[in-house]
């Protein structure tokens, strides 16, 4: 157990590797939590036609199982696509559990993120239809907006994203940490 657990906010464009990172940080770290809001948002009944209630209940349970966790005295890893106004959510799980809040932004140039995006074919959700170049708009808009979101945030701290390097990302999240 840790002396004092981190939530660690994972941020990034869709497709940048917050997942694989993710999944690399829990298996170098003896129960540390990864908390992944897509999957969770699955499993919400008619979460699609329902969507803004379904975001609402997904982050009450995803900052929950957080809150749980820090208390518990472990490490919890959220990979999340930043945007619109800042919540302050998961800062105040952090400081109310006594735990370091961590800001890592994965970042990526927009015509890499762009083009791994389309490349992937999928938003993250599992049963969303795929991503065409119909959604290039749409996917340029929210990486616009990401960009602006993560600017507004003083404390995050920027690692870059190579294409296949896993290792050197991971890396620069480790050496980001300390």
């Amino acid at each position: 157990m840790n002396a004092r657990p981190k939530l660690i906010m994972l941020y990034g464009f869709a497709g940048c590797g917050k997942s694989t990172i993710a999944e690399r940080y829990i298996n170098d770290h003896p129960l540390a939590l990864y908390v992944e809001g897509d999957e969770i948002i699955t499993k919400l009944g008619q979460w699609r036609t329902h969507q803004e209630e379904a975001v609402a209940c997904k982050r009450a349970l995803t900052s929950g199982m957080a809150a749980v966790h820090l208390r518990s005295g472990y490490d919890v890893i959220v990979p999340r696509l930043p945007g619109g106004s800042y919540d302050p959510t998961y800062e105040n799980v952090a400081r109310e559990a006594d735990a370091d809040f961590l800001e890592i932004f994965i970042d990526v140039e927009r015509e890499e993120a762009i083009s791994r995006l389309l490349a992937r074919g999928t938003w993250g959700e599992a049963g969303l239809p795929p991503i065409t170049e119909k959604d290039l708009p749409k996917i340029e808009r929210l990486y616009d907006e990401m960009i602006e979101a993560v600017a507004q945030r003083s404390n995050t701290i920027v690692i870059t994203s190579i294409e296949g390097d896993v290792d050197g990302t991971y890396a620069e999240l480790i050496t980001s940490l300390s």
